[in-house]
């Protein structure tokens, strides 16, 4: 391989992270195309919203065994690593790092707020939050690290949950019960003002939100969990050996296919047999699903790294890393596009194509938007949002364009 495009700079930026986490935005954007940003089950009269056709349900079911809660999962690693790294240069500058750690979250908050009065499925404002759990663990040694990240991604979070409610006698949730609710906000969706969306988002829709990060379907423990396999990945400086590790990526493939396949065949046998999905089985399966989801996205990951160490890797690293580096900005726009294309407050095409034409859709945009950023980061120095959230944290105007110097204002 060429070193015209480097694997990793020291003591700059590890290119191939860049473009992992410019990966993992592809199939961020093509589930929420698909999905066509509602982040809310759809009422009965429109079940069928998301595929119109039988090309439409290939399209989804694509969609659901190789990008839902995989890419998610792979952003979720990524930011634990990112986490690692910052810490790490802060201790090489001889920098606190902590209350700075700790204002950059409350930012990234203020951000994904923002972010989630237009899609309320923004991640942002959970990892502000889950993140502060970080500083718990920063000091914490390796086996520590593995320990706890297993108990949250294996799910151990959802069966407590489930035990507590078994024990005191509360009532499972019926999902049943929601059907009202998803019926009033696809009608905002649909239908509502920009402000009425606002209104939705930030009230009934953030409370929703917080149930599906931290009750059972246990999203938000599955992050923490994430975000402590990034930290013990930065550690072993992976990423900056990246060469020297191709055997054990391509072990990574091997091992992980036969792992998926074989607790495919599990949880196939496991929910035939179930018919209560409240029950104990139930949670197990579930907890095993999200191992599976997370399996998957390992043997893709290690499947995308093996692919930046060959023939092609400068053209896949030169082409995606800038997109990586501007990763919050990029984010947030395609929700903001997204939103602007479905949602009724813009052209109102919420449920007027189906997966096939907004997996497409997505493509398109995604190459878009990997040319600006390429485009942008040619004249300055960071994305604007990540700009805004740089300035923010220094507590002063940083440096944006490439050629000049920003006073303060």
């Amino acid at each position: 391989m060429s070193t015209t495009t480097p694997i990793s700079t020291p003591a700059s930026r590890i290119l191939s992270v860049d473009a992992l986490r410019g990966f993992a935005l592809l199939g961020i954007m093509i589930v929420h195309m698909i999905e066509q940003y509602l982040a809310a089950g759809p009422p009965k009269e429109y079940s069928n919203y998301a595929a119109q056709h039988d090309v439409d349900h290939v399209f989804m079911a694509i969609s659901g065994i190789f990008l839902q809660g995989k890419f998610f999962a792979i952003f979720s690693f990524l930011f634990g690593l990112s986490f690692f790294l910052q810490m790490d240069a802060s201790a090489r500058r001889g920098e606190p790092f902590i209350g700075k750690f700790v204002w950059r979250l409350v930012l990234l908050f203020v951000i994904g707020f923002i972010h989630s009065l237009f899609y309320r499925g923004d991640i942002l404002s959970i990892y502000a939050m889950v993140g502060l759990g970080l500083i718990l663990f920063y000091r914490a040694s390796n086996r520590t690290l593995l320990i706890v990240a297993g108990i949250f991604i294996g799910g151990i979070p959802r069966l407590l949950l489930w035990g507590v409610r078994y024990a005191l006698d509360i009532p499972p949730i019926e999902w049943e019960s929601f059907e009202p609710q998803n019926a009033w906000y696809y009608d905002t969706v649909k239908n509502g003002s920009l402000l009425e969306v606002f209104a939705a988002n930030a009230t009934v829709g953030f409370k929703m939100k917080l149930f599906f990060q931290f009750d059972t379907v246990s999203r938000g423990y599955i992050t923490f969990g994430l975000f402590l396999l990034g930290i013990w990945v930065g550690r072993t400086r992976f990423f900056e050996r990246l060469h020297e590790n191709r055997r054990l990526l391509i072990r990574l493939v091997w091992q992980s296919f036969l792992a998926i396949v074989a607790l495919g065949l599990v949880l196939a046998l496991m929910f035939s047999q179930i018919k209560d999905y409240n029950s104990l089985p139930a949670m197990i399966g579930m907890s095993l699903g999200d191992i599976g989801n997370c399996l998957i996205a390992l043997f893709e990951v290690s499947l995308f790294l093996l692919l930046c160490l060959g023939k092609w890797g400068n053209g896949v690293i030169s082409a995606l890393a800038p997109y990586g580096k501007m990763a919050l900005t990029n984010y947030v726009m395609q929700s903001l596009i997204g939103t602007f294309i479905f949602f009724g407050w813009g052209l109102g095409q919420i449920g007027a194509w189906g997966a096939s034409i907004n997996f497409g859709l997505a493509i398109l945009l995604y190459i878009l938007q990997v040319q600006f950023s390429k485009w942008w980061l040619k004249h300055y120095q960071y994305g604007p949002l990540e700009w805004l959230w740089r300035s923010g944290t220094q507590r002063r105007w940083a440096n944006l364009r490439r050629e000049s110097v920003v006073g303060l204002g």
